[in-house]
């Protein structure tokens, strides 16, 4: 454990979970006051991201300067692992799908229910946050039943299968797809059994569907300059589960913050917007 300022303090650790190939981690990082925290929040990251991406540590401080213990983790299947540098587990990214997200996320809750976290307190509240795709497996999670207290989506999209014809084609035919990374510069492969998932149960993997099955309450926040997902996903998804969305002005995809980002630097005015959004959601449950 390293001490992060007077009142924060970080904590690495790992949480074995269970896949059909066997048990994979969850590299997490837990962003926590000094005592005892109010609840858990946890940090789903997007597409070809992770734990550390961007806007997500300065989040979790924010969280843990208001009372909660933030936890950050990657995805069993994003192919990261402590180094952001590479994918160095893109074997592991090949094989991901939503189940098997929301299998991660199921099993993370879990953890934090029976106090596996030393930082997370066992009877508090838990609210889930993911940004871009995490947050649609964030949805869909809690859709299917995952105990939360609440669920803020940020950027997500409405659609499960953001496929062009020809990838989709390719995927049947070949069982794989590359995808590329920008970041890295790596080619990565997207493997067939993404899209047969999806296929063989499109309504469990349909985040409108999921959303007006939701119990607990779900906020949608989008930037209304939006460059991958657009604003119109949003208001599908808050129209299903009975809300508005959060519509913030001049905001990115990523809510105009560059990636690295430094924790300790000034907010931009749509990441400022987010935190806002945030700390109403934790203070609402």
């Amino acid at each position: 454990m390293t001490s992060d300022s007077p009142r924060v303090t970080v904590t690495t650790c790992e949480l074995s979970v269970a896949h059909p190939e066997g048990q994979r981690q969850l590299l997490c990082d837990i962003t926590a006051p000094v005592g005892s925290a109010r609840g858990t929040l946890l940090i789903a990251h997007g597409f070809k991201g992770y734990k550390d991406y961007g806007m997500f540590p300065h989040l979790a401080r924010k969280a843990a300067r208001h009372g909660w213990a933030a936890v950050r983790f990657n995805f069993a299947h994003s192919g990261m692992t402590r180094s952001d540098s590479t994918f160095e587990r893109p074997d592991l990214f090949a094989l991901d799908t939503w189940n098997r997200q929301v299998a991660d996320l199921e099993q993370l809750v879990a953890a934090v229910r029976a106090g596996q976290f030393a930082e997370c307190p066992r009877k508090g509240s838990v609210v889930l946050f993911g940004h871009s795709r995490g947050g649609l497996a964030a949805i869909l999670a809690a859709g299917r039943g995952v105990a939360v207290d609440a669920v803020l989506s940020a950027s997500a999209p409405k659609d499960p299968l953001r496929f062009s014809r020809e990838d989709r084609a390719r995927l049947r035919d070949e069982g794989s797809c590359p995808v590329e990374s920008s970041r890295t510069g790596q080619m990565l492969s997207i493997g067939r059994q993404f899209v047969d998932e999806v296929e063989q149960d499109p309504e469990s993997h349909d985040p409108c569907v999921m959303a007006a099955r939701m119990i607990s309450p779900l906020v949608i926040v989008h930037g209304d300059s939006d460059e991958t997902v657009s604003c119109d996903d949003a208001r599908a998804l808050a129209q299903a589960s009975g809300r508005k969305p959060v519509l913030v002005p001049g905001g990115t995809h990523v809510f105009n913050v560059p990636n690295p980002f430094d924790a300790e630097d000034a907010a931009s005015p749509q990441l400022a917007a987010l935190e806002s959004v945030l700390l109403e959601t934790l203070d609402s449950v």
